[in-house]
This record gives C-alpha cells, structure tokens and sequence, in this order.
C-alpha cells in the first residue's frame, strides 16, 4: 500500500478512536552497510526497517507512541496507547501542531532511480578498492583501519489532522578509509569519505585515498609548542566542529529557559561582521537537503547570523509557542520512534574572499585541522578542547603538533574573526570555509 494511504487511514482510525490533534510520521528505510579491513569484510549487513511514530493531542496534552508493526492490529493498538498517554500527562497550553501552510514542497531531486540496480557486490568492491590504493600510495602506511561503504534508500511520509499530507522519498551513498602512517615508533591516523545523494557523483576511490593517506602522513613528527597566545586559523574541516558547538547553543527553549549563554543576544552582535550564516536545506541533490522538515513543514533559507549579527534561534513549533516567537521553525526527526526538536538541516557559513596563502600569513600561529570535540560550554560560553594541527612561522607550515588545548570564550573567539577564507567545500549538513583568529591561547607544554 502506498505509504499515502496508510497516513490518511491511520488518521481516520485516530479520529474514530477519539483523538483531536493527530500526526502521524511514516518512515521507511533500505540500509547496507560493510567495512573492510586489508582486503576482507569484517562486518556486512543489510536491513530494511519501517515503523509509525504518533503524536496526539487530547485537551492539551501530548500523547507519543510508536510500533514498527503496521499491521492493523498493531495500528490500532499505537493509537489507543497513545491517546492513553494524553489522560495522564500534564496540560501546557502551547502543545499542538504546526499551523497549516499552503503551499507544495519544492522536488530537490534527491532520490536516485539506480539505487535498486546497484549490486551488491560493486558496494564491497568500492570499499576494498579504496583500502587497497591507500595501502599502495606510500611505504609509510603501515596499517589500515578500513575501508567502508553505506547507502540508504529512505522513505517518510507526514500526515495531521490540520491537513499536511507531504512524503518524500531519498537516497544517499558514502565511501572512503582510514589509515594509519607510521615512522619509527610514531603513529598519525587519517582518514577521508564521500558522500552524496547520487551514486555515479561520489568522489573516485583514488581521490579519497589520496587525501586520507595525505591526512595521516603529514602528521608525523609533531613537537611540543609552548603555552602562549598566537593567530589560530580553523581549516575548513575542522571549523564545522568549532560551529557544531555555537549551534548547539542556539537552541531556542534553551535560551527561553535562560540557559545558554547566548539567550540575551537576538539582534545584537555576536561574531565578526564577516561572519553569515545560513540554513539552506533546498539545494537539489545534496546530502544535507530535504523537502519538509521533522513536522511536515515546507523548508525554506533561513538567516541564523548575518554579518556578525544573531538573527535567529532555533525553534519547532511546540518550543516557538512557549517562548512566545513568530518565527520560521525548523524541526528534526531521527526517526519514527522519536518525536520532533528544534534543530538546523543544512548550515552554511558563506564564504569569505581570503585566499588560505594569506590566512596563515602570520608571524606565529597555529593552524588547527583537527579538534577533538566542539569545545563550547553552552551554557557558560566557555571554550576549551584538544586539537591537532601545524605550527606556523613567518607564513609558512613549519611542523605538526599535537596534543594542545585550545581554550578562551566562544564569544571572544567569534568576535575576534578577522579574515574569512574563499575555500568552502560543501559536504555535509554544517559547511565552512577556513577562518582565522586574531589571538587564542594555545596551551602547549614545558619544552
């Protein structure tokens, strides 16, 4: 039965059973999977899962149960639990829906036709080629921990009594490896993937081979940095960490609540004049694209920081409604059996007009590729994580480091961007170019 049907019965059947306000979210997912490690598959395995997430509101109240059976009986049984849950959870008067909205979502061609043609076996093929070239590039490869390959074909549909009825189906594929180089009785590990929408755009295998091993190898030999305050520039790769932690924090109940320290800052300044950043989930055919959001609602650009500026947290439509706002809300789902939060799609940080040559044209700094975590306190602003990069002297790469903390205010550091690398490269759903700060301290050790 197609996945249309289903909704609109299921939304019948809740009504008849006695619920007001229903949604019902409808997924349904085709995953494979394997990861190879010197030529031979360690693990392997293919799934197809579909399940039924339901939100009723009774009076206020939210019930949410969900069942990956969706056979009648099962149906009916999710509906009655759910409506059960109404009669025993508190009233708050911003619980409901989402408003309706005319309008049909835009098609983003994200769905590849050939997903069904693809055997299994160029899959594996893919995975342990790109682990043999990797192993092959340069003797100071020693060891790999594997090559993988995963795809999913994805299909959701959002249904609710105020009238959304939207699906969408979607596909993705990524591949690539890891390895670890070796001098002496040092050891760098690196690594590198790709992923997209559609299968004949993923990068070829010699491509991601070649940055991965390049990854590893061009960390040997780090040495030891003192402590001290120096020009710290964020690789593009590594930014999208450093702004996973700022995003975090722009969550909109949180700053209702007054527990995120960015809670009194909407409209006001917050990072440098060179900073904008988007969420933009309506690119065709891109990895971190969607037609609807978690809620069933068209998605559209949103500003979250123009130049420097905080325009925007992020809301659904529950959280919007008990902190009183108006704004474009903006839901993730991760699957039937979760309910809906206040999230981000596809961030975007635009690019700058620095070439990288010039960000690192520093007397001393230090280049950050890799941070080992996202380092920001969302509550207090307080910044502090472990990073791996390159020294940098009269603005030139000098040599790797590693095992340094980088520390300061996430406020500071964004107020003190001040230059903006043209290097974006768009490969998941938080992007940036490379950028630099003028002063961070660098906690190194005695030397």
């Amino acid at each position: 039965m197609k996945i249309e049907n289903i909704g609109e019965n299921i939304l019948k059947k809740a009504k008849i059973l006695g619920a007001e306000e229903i949604e019902v979210y409808i997924e349904r997912v085709k995953r494979f999977e394997v990861n190879v490690r010197k030529g031979e598959i360690e693990f392997l395995r293919q799934s197809i899962q579909k399940g039924l997430g339901l939100r009723i509101f009774n009076g206020k109240c939210l019930g949410f149960s969900y069942t990956s059976d969706l056979s009648n009986e099962a149906v009916e049984e999710t509906i009655k639990q759910a409506i059960a849950l109404t009669k025993i959870t508190e009233s708050k008067p911003w619980n409901g829906l989402p408003d309706f909205e005319e309008g049909n979502p835009s098609d983003l061609d994200l769905y590849d036709s050939s997903y069904s043609t693809i055997q299994n076996s160029e899959k594996i093929s893919l995975a342990k080629r790109v682990e043999e070239i990797a192993m092959k590039l340069d003797k100071r490869i020693t060891n790999s921990e594997g090559g993988f390959f995963e795809d999913s074909e994805r299909e959701i549909g959002i249904f609710n009594s105020k009238g959304i009825s939207r699906t969408f189906r979607s596909t993705s594929f990524s591949f690539g490896v890891s390895v670890i180089a070796g001098e002496g009785e040092n050891m760098q590990g690196g690594s590198w993937a790709s992923s997209k929408r559609f299968f004949n755009e993923l990068e070829n295998a010699e491509e991601i081979a070649r940055e991965a091993v390049k990854r590893a190898i061009e960390k040997l030999g780090p040495k030891p940095v003192p402590t001290k305050r120096v020009p710290v520039i964020f690789e593009r790769y590594a930014s999208n960490m450093f702004w996973l932690g700022i995003l975090i924090s722009l969550n909109g109940d949180s700053a209702f609540r007054k527990t995120t320290f960015l809670s009194d800052y909407l409209n006001s300044p917050i990072a440098s004049p060179l900073i904008t950043i988007i969420d933009n989930p309506t690119i065709p055919r891109f990895i971190g694209s969607a037609p609807i959001d978690g809620e069933g609602k068209i998605t559209r650009i949103n500003k979250i920081i123009e130049n420097g500026v905080l325009k925007m947290f992020f809301y659904d439509s529950i959280t919007a409604r008990k902190a009183g706002v108006k704004v474009n809300t903006i839901s993730r789902r991760g699957g039937y059996n979760s309910l809906p939060s206040a999230g981000y799609l596809n961030i975007i940080v635009e690019n700058g007009n620095t070439d990288f040559e010039k960000l690192i044209d520093v007397k001393e700094g230090f280049l950050c590729k890799g941070l080992r975590g996202f380092g920001t306190d969302s509550t207090t602003g307080n910044f502090s994580v472990g990073a791996s990069g390159f020294w940098i002297e009269n603005g030139s790469i000098s040599f790797p480091v590693d095992g340094i903390t980088l520390g300061g205010s996430a406020l500071e550091i964004l107020k003190n961007i001040d230059a903006l690398g043209n290097d974006l490269d768009m490969r998941g759903n938080i992007n940036s170019p490379s950028f630099r700060v003028s002063e961070m301290t660098v906690g190194g050790r005695r030397i």
